[in-house]
């Protein structure tokens, strides 16, 4: 096994800045390949020992200099020893890791960082961004090994006294579902830092703290509540929630959620033997489904398409926030005459398909496919619904 090569070098280029100096670098060689890190240190060409590589005595701090570059050329060298150490392959491109993890201190400020780099849906990094919000409540600088069992059992306590407020809502506490996503958040990011070699596994504060999850209720609409929506006639001052009523039906008709509505784009209407689909990459997921809208509720939702085509345009639908959505559907639903008891919102609409189907016999595995499920055990869940929706339908037969 090849192992790098680390040497500091000056003048790479051979040309020196305004002040007639040249750049201190680390050089880093591997089969045949070679990579350059900046030291920060600029020098005159009479103050570099070439034979030696390091910086001349009588230059002004010489001896920190030559070691702070001779340490960091060591660390290079466990850095790559640990990687090894540990069954990884090691390439000079993981070095990069290192010279950046160098820079960080905190997890905290590894939150910061990392957050906007993740890939995931504008609401995903808004909930990473709020969690980072209350660690720093919490306690303003969190280092690594602060993420200790105590520490997280200690957040969880400072989480349930929490008190939100809205509007003219009455104050309450944080609900056990959002507690759990704050430390979902957090245990991702322990992970990511883990992988980074920024933390020690051995460490790893999830192998005792448990995450508490809670079983929330999948609400979602009968078959008689859609028909109301759908035969709802909005006029007067209640014409403006007609565009959030097609929305919420089209997500029903298709069971996309609110972030694939409306990143829908023409192109992801497929014609395949003159029968339309629906072929997209779900935003959270990056599963492709591909969705027969022709047959979907006798084909609806090419009718709100087309509807809502505007020629020139590449997508359907003008972005909503999904608060403004939720506003108008509980005026919506209220129209409709479904009990405020049942709190509407867009993601009702997912809910009813994926109960709609399973309730007129379409196979889990198929509601797994057209909902853009990775896990069976996802679309699982709304199985005790359907047992509840066939003992009502049964309890009335007189057998």
């Amino acid at each position: 096994m090849n192992k790098a090569r680390y040497t500091a070098i000056f003048n790479r280029k051979n040309q020196l800045n305004k002040q007639g100096k040249a750049l201190i670098q680390l050089e880093c060689y591997l089969n045949g390949k070679k990579k350059y890190f900046s030291t920060a240190i600029y020098i005159e060409p009479k103050d570099w020992n070439n034979k030696t590589r390091t910086i001349k005595t009588d230059y002004p701090n010489s001896i920190k200099l030559n070691k702070q570059i001779l340490e960091t050329l060591r660390d290079l060298e466990n850095f790559e020893l640990d990687k090894l150490n540990n069954g990884k392959v090691f390439n000079l491109s993981m070095l990069d890791d290192f010279f950046k993890g160098a820079n960080i201190k905190t997890f905290t400020e590894f939150m910061e960082l990392e957050i906007p780099l993740l890939q995931g849906e504008m609401g995903t990094k808004k909930s990473q961004l709020t969690t980072l919000r209350k660690l720093k409540e919490f306690k303003p600088t969190i280092y690594f090994e602060d993420l200790t069992f105590e520490f997280l059992h200690n957040f969880d306590l400072f989480l349930r006294k929490q008190i939100i407020t809205y509007k003219n809502l009455p104050p309450k506490k944080l609900e056990q579902s959002t507690i759990s996503k704050h430390f979902k958040n957090i245990k991702r990011f322990v992970n990511l830092a883990i992988n980074k070699d920024l933390m020690d596994i051995q460490k790893y504060p999830f192998r005792t703290f448990k995450i508490k999850q809670t079983e929330s209720d999948k609400i979602f609409l009968t078959a008689q509540e859609i028909e109301n929506i759908e035969n709802l006639t909005l006029i007067g001052e209640n014409i403006k929630y007609q565009t959030v009523k097609d929305l919420f039906m089209f997500s029903i008709y298709t069971g996309l959620r609110f972030s694939d509505v409306f990143s829908l784009e023409k192109k992801h209407i497929v014609s395949i033997e003159g029968k339309d689909y629906i072929v997209k990459k779900m935003q959270k997921t990056d599963t492709i489904v591909r969705i027969p809208i022709h047959m979907m509720f006798n084909g609806k939702p090419s009718e709100i398409l087309n509807k809502y085509n505007q020629i020139g345009s590449f997508e359907y639908f003008k972005l909503l926030t999904n608060q403004h959505c939720n506003r108008h559907l509980k005026e919506i639903a209220k129209l409709a005459g479904i009990p405020i008891s049942k709190n509407v919102t867009f993601h009702t609409a997912r809910h009813t398909n994926a109960t709609y189907w399973l309730y007129k016999g379409v196979s889990i595995t198929t509601v797994q496919k057209l909902l853009g499920h990775k896990k069976l055990a996802t679309t699982q869940i709304y199985g005790h619904i359907t047992d509840t929706i066939i003992e009502n339908e049964l309890s009335v037969i007189n057998f």
